[in-house]
């Protein structure tokens, strides 16, 4: 029942996005569109779209909670218990922010990246001060709701086994995954092999999920920290070696050499942790 709720809620909230996205559309003189499918650039309708998404992720972060007749201040408390364990969120954040680093620079050195800077300088220090602030609060609001709500529904409805657990995680990393391309993309634009690493990263953060005590300190850690090394890397390095070994520059996680290393950083968690 908790999980029909908390869809219900969803819903709710993405029919909102659609009739405000309807009306931005009709005020910029565009076509009609299921939610977030518009191909126009007009900023009325971009950043109409951008605020609605954030919106919808409070609507499922307050409304849920309501929905299943708890206060939301405790589901705050119950996914941000005090105190913090520092030295666990310091390990989690290491992993995915030094060992990728490294990986780089071997990746570098094989001739299988290479350095070059995006953008003219002035534009890029701008995406680069972007890159610092915006990390943070993205992966709270997103590790919120596909952790702290969506796989915790689905650990509660789940039997409490090592094989429910594992459903559950499997289950959120999927619609984690999923949510990254309901916006309308170009058509060249790699869907599958980007969608494979979001999933296996959606794992890993569910894993971190669960090995921290159902909170979302180590989660949180990790996404804010695989967000700013993507968003840095993009701005400096193309990469030369097929996408199969080395992932797209926006999704390094989805090639062979990024797959290896979310396996590694699964087993860090559990060994460290």
């Amino acid at each position: 029942m908790n999980i029909i709720i908390m869809l219900a809620v969803a819903a709710f909230g993405l029919s909102l996005l659609w009739v405000v996205q309807s009306v931005a559309l009709r005020l910029a003189g565009e076509p009609l569109a299921l939610p977030l499918r518009f191909s126009t650039r007009k900023p009325l309708v971009r950043w109409t779209s951008r605020v609605m998404i954030q919106i919808q992720w409070l609507i499922i972060l307050i409304c849920t909670p309501l929905a299943l007749g708890i206060d939301p201040l405790e589901a705050l408390h119950k996914a941000f218990p005090t105190p913090v364990p520092w030295r666990d969120v310091a390990v989690a954040f290491s992993i995915m922010i030094f060992v990728p680093w490294f990986t780089y620079g071997l990746m570098l050195k094989l001739g299988w990246t290479r350095v070059e800077p995006q953008h003219e300088l002035r534009i890029r220090r701008g995406k680069l001060l972007r890159r610092f602030l915006g990390p943070l609060p993205l992966a709270t609001l997103e590790e919120a709701v596909f952790r702290g709500t969506l796989l915790e529904q689905l650990l509660q409805s789940l039997p409490q086994s090592k094989s429910g657990v594992t459903v559950a995680i499997v289950l959120s990393a999927a619609v984690f995954a999923a949510i990254h391309f309901v916006k309308l993309s170009p058509p060249h634009k790699p869907v599958w092999q980007p969608a494979f690493g979001l999933f296996s990263v959606g794992c890993l953060l569910g894993l971190a999920y669960v090995i921290g005590g159902r909170s979302l300190w180590l989660p949180i850690a990790m996404h804010a920290a695989a967000i700013f090394f993507t968003e840095v890397t993009r701005l400096y390095f193309v990469h030369q070696a097929p996408p199969w070994l080395v992932g797209y520059t926006e999704y390094p996680q989805s090639g062979l050499i990024g797959t290896i290393f979310i396996l590694c950083a699964g087993i860090a968690l559990v060994a460290l942790i």
